[in-house]
């Protein structure tokens, strides 16, 4: 092959090699230069091929300016590669991975970091390069750099703007959606000569891709500085794409726009600025395969750059907003419900809703903090939701409600656990949409962007934003598109959500119940949430590393009056969901007040909780001593609660105790035996019903009469 091509050239010059912006030689080659170097011949030829076998004339000048025209259509270009066999196009996507879009033909089988092994023989790919220089897509140019004789090597390069558009063709085809929204994914999968252009701006990138990439493009000054490589108007747009649009606009929402309306879609220019810049790229996004929709031209703004302009671009502080504290209230709440339907009837209708005038009783004991964020529907709605699905609460025959033995155990665990089984049912739960295996992982990933960063503000939108955005850059990483194929064998149905839909239920929805649960905090001013952020619980559930969360103070003061005021110093939250367990919460502000009466020693005696416990966290959790009126009357109203026990069973009776053990020496009955009552009487978990045993029995003598 390599003579081959040879020969044909050595009746004319070989074709001038062009020079670097920084003074290089380089070995690539301008279109109409390689073109008018080839021989008439070899032009008609070309055109043939290009022009869809059609009659070929003209003059060679004709032929180069009809060639030029046709291989810069990047339409042409397309249907023209789509004729090439997968041998040939595998050689050609070789040549475009190297520097210049050139290599000799032992370089083709040089493999370069991240590329994956090609299965091609020496004699195909030379078979290949000949094909692809007879369609006009190779130039031949002579490089002398390595050789030691002079003489030089032949390398066989695509021309430079023939090279482009192929490369931008080809990763519209291959490109993954983890370098469209990824900056540092998107730097490991372009061509060595866009890592080339790369280096030109930032010198700190290096040869070959690696997991420093993006920070390397970002440095020290990052998105803002990385805006100024872009003309005003571009800057604009892509400003105009984080601050709007959470840094993913189609070309459909772009059409409706109110702003920047003089300035067109303009995919190849946008596309060629934002990725020279580092800042994002423009691509055509097909995502149905994910169980997403969204078949649309779409300007990203890459992952680690969005996240960087966020940081940089936050408000200083929070403008005098409202911090709202949820701590363990709909913990207290839930807890106050089991209480209640334990003291008090409550009943249900047919479908399971608890009566109108029995819910404003139990609500009026509520003590979550209504707000723009959680009314009165939104709280009982967690609060009775949670005891169903977490089966605490079960119907009797007569239609009231009954606590389940689960009520019990849960009652008795730590504040952490309750609400970590809270959290478990809540990421599984269904959306406003429907259960969505999408919602599911954007859920787990909110979990972790706040992990990351437990001591943050994220003002806005931005907590959303960002995990919209790692979530679309890591859908093959999750296996996204295996999972949804298979969703109808799945718990879960992945419906046709958009990029939008998914950032808008996030933030609209499971944000505002993460904040009920109690893992987040939010900053309000008139009625518009400011920021969120991780709350001391949330961090204690979640393991996140928060420095000065204290939990070991004495932030209780206790008045002989008994009223307790918990402090607002450090992690209170274990003070005050313990407190929630014995007394009667008065206020719930910076500082939590709560009052010691009979009423409420008595319902946590009656629960089961310890006095002695109780006496004990007061003395070590206060400051200052505990007045001893307060102890006293925590004993004396905690004993005067007197205690009786039902029990379930049957009584079977006899005529004397020798009768009762002549049936007690069956096996069968003796495992039957809760206690005995008399002479004659013992308490049975239930009757004798087994077949074999009742006619034992009747074979010596005994009948067991009765219900």
């Amino acid at each position: 092959m390599t003579g081959d091509l040879s020969s044909q050239k050595k009746t004319r010059a070989k074709a001038p090699r062009k020079r670097a912006a920084n003074g290089r030689k380089a070995r690539g080659i301008a279109l109409r230069k390689h073109l008018q170097h080839l021989r008439v011949a070899e032009l008609r030829d070309v055109m043939t091929f290009w022009n869809g076998n059609e009659q070929v004339n003209g003059t060679k000048r004709e032929l180069v300016d009809d060639l030029e025209r046709l291989m810069s259509e990047e339409g042409t270009v397309y249907r023209r590669v789509r004729t090439l066999t997968r041998k040939v196009l595998d050689v050609l996507l070789l040549l475009l991975r190297r520097d210049s879009y050139a290599s000799d033909l032992p370089g083709l089988f040089q493999r370069l970091p991240g590329e994956e092994a090609v299965e091609l023989e020496f004699h195909e790919a030379e078979a290949g390069l000949k094909a692809l220089f007879r369609r006009g897509f190779l130039a031949e140019v002579a490089d002398k750099s390595m050789a030691a004789n002079g003489n030089g090597r032949v390398v066989y390069t695509v021309p430079d703007e023939l090279g482009e558009t192929l490369t931008s063709l080809f990763r519209e085809e291959t490109r993954t959606i983890g370098s469209v929204m990824s900056l540092g994914q998107h730097a490991a999968a372009i061509t060595a000569t866009e890592r080339a252009k790369l280096q030109d701006r930032f010198p700190g990138l290096g040869g070959a891709a690696g997991p420093e990439d993006a920070q390397a493009i970002l440095g020290t000054d990052g998105a803002p500085a990385l805006l100024e490589f872009l003309e005003d108007e571009q800057r604009k747009v892509a400003e105009f794409a984080m601050a709007r649009h959470a840094g993913f606009i189609t070309r459909t929402d772009w059409s409706r726009r109110r702003v920047l309306k003089d300035l067109s879609w303009d995919r190849k220019g946008w596309s060629q600025a934002f990725e020279g810049a580092g800042v994002g790229t423009v691509a055509r996004l097909s995502l149905s395969q994910y169980g997403i929709a969204c078949d649309d031209d779409a300007l990203v703004v890459f992952d680690e750059v969005l996240e960087d302009w966020l940081q940089q671009t936050a408000p200083e502080d929070l403008g005098g907003a409202e911090i709202l504290r949820p701590g363990c209230d709909l913990v207290a709440d839930l807890c106050a419900f089991l209480e209640h339907v334990r003291r008090n009837p409550v009943r249900v209708s047919r479908t399971g809703e608890v009566y109108k005038a029995g819910r404003r009783k139990i609500q009026d004991g509520f003590i979550f903090r209504e707000s723009f964020l959680a009314g009165k529907p939104e709280i009982w709605s967690e609060v009775y939701g949670a005891a169903e699905h977490l089966t605490l609460i079960g119907t009797d025959d007569e239609g009231f409600l009954e606590l389940q033995p689960e009520a019990e155990r849960f009652l008795l665990l730590p504040l952490e656990e309750k609400v970590r089984e809270l959290y478990r049912l809540a990421i599984e739960q269904a959306g406003p949409r429907g259960r969505s295996l999408h919602q599911h992982e954007l859920r787990k990933l909110v979990a972790d962007v706040l992990r990351e960063q437990p001591e943050r503000w994220f003002f806005e939108r931005s907590l959303a934003t960002l995990c919209r955005h790692r979530y679309l850059a890591t859908l093959d990483e999750l296996g996204i598109e295996d999972r949804h194929r298979d969703r109808f064998f799945s718990a879960y149905f992945s419906g046709r959500e958009t990029p939008a839909d998914l950032l808008d239920e996030l933030d609209s929805h499971w944000l505002r119940r993460m904040y009920m649960l109690g893992f987040l905090e939010a900053a309000v001013k008139d009625d518009t949430i400011v920021a969120w952020r991780l709350s001391p619980v949330g961090a204690r559930v979640l393991g996140a590393e928060v420095s000065d969360l204290d939990t070991g103070l004495q932030p209780m003061l206790v008045n002989p009056d008994f009223e307790i005021l918990v402090l607002p110093e450090g992690d209170v939250s274990d003070v005050i969901h313990t407190l929630d367990g014995y007394a009667q919460r008065v206020k719930t502000e910076d500082v939590v007040h709560f009052r010691l009466t009979k009423e409420s020693i008595e319902a946590a005696v009656g629960a089961g909780r310890s006095v002695k416990d109780f006496t004990a966290f007061l003395e070590a959790r206060s400051r200052g001593d505990v007045p001893q009126n307060v102890i006293y009357s925590i004993k004396s109203w905690a004993g005067a609660v007197t205690f009786a026990t039902l029990e379930k069973g049957v009584v079977l009776k006899t005529e004397d105790e020798v009768a009762l053990e002549r049936i007690l020496q069956f096996p069968e009955m003796q495992a039957l035996v809760i206690r005995r009552l008399g002479e004659g009487e013992v308490l049975l978990k239930a009757a004798p019903t087994d077949r074999k045993l009742l006619a034992s029995m009747r074979e010596r003598g005994i009948e067991v009469q009765g219900p």
